[in-house]
């Protein structure tokens, strides 16, 4: 909660995959809240009522995740809403003539986004959806210390430079709504 409430409004991209850490660990741990009070909230060095205001946040995951049937798999609405909303803007300057970078970022990341895309067999929702699940997949394998071909790197580094581009349009976007809808 402390996180994700500081990575919403400084870096969308890594908000997503922050949220989709959390849904993981909600799975990890059978969705039971005295386990996550026990192995995460209880080790934040916070007051109690903050730590009251995390339980309560992860009640909530809990609860949206059961209401919406993600308990398997998949992704909350509210995480697949924003998702579109940064392909939307993805989409807005691929068609904005000053968006020349961008435009390269996407133009290097193209190919690898087909390939991922293709390997996803169908579950992919838009460019950007395959940008997030391969960033996702690789600090996965990072986190196993699980080895990562060259060629996966290769192709991770041109998701990693054009989410960074589209999060950071997004944060400017947020604050300077004016500049995005002409």
């Amino acid at each position: 909660m402390l996180i994700s409430s500081e990575l919403k409004q400084t870096n969308i991209a890594e908000y997503i995959l922050y949220m989709w850490q959390t849904e993981d660990i909600l799975r990890a741990f059978d969705f039971d809240i005295n386990k996550i009070k026990s192995e995460i909230i209880e080790k934040y060095n916070v007051d109690n009522d903050t730590k009251e205001n995390i339980t309560s946040w992860y009640k909530s995951m809990i609860q949206m995740s059961e209401l919406e049937n993600i308990k398997k798999s998949g992704h909350l609405q509210i995480i697949r809403n924003i998702v579109t909303d940064l392909n939307d803007l993805h989409l807005w300057l691929l068609n904005h003539p000053s968006e020349t970078q961008y435009k390269q970022y996407f133009d290097m990341a193209l190919p690898h986004i087909k390939a991922l895309e293709e390997k996803m067999t169908g579950t992919a929702e838009n460019d950007i959806d395959v940008c997030l699940h391969g960033l996702y997949a690789v600090m996965l394998l990072k986190m196993q210390k699980k080895e990562i071909s060259s060629d996966t790197n290769a192709a991770v580094e041109t998701f990693r430079q054009l989410i960074a581009s589209a999060a950071a349009k997004y944060k400017d976007r947020e604050e300077h709504p004016e500049k995005y809808y002409d």
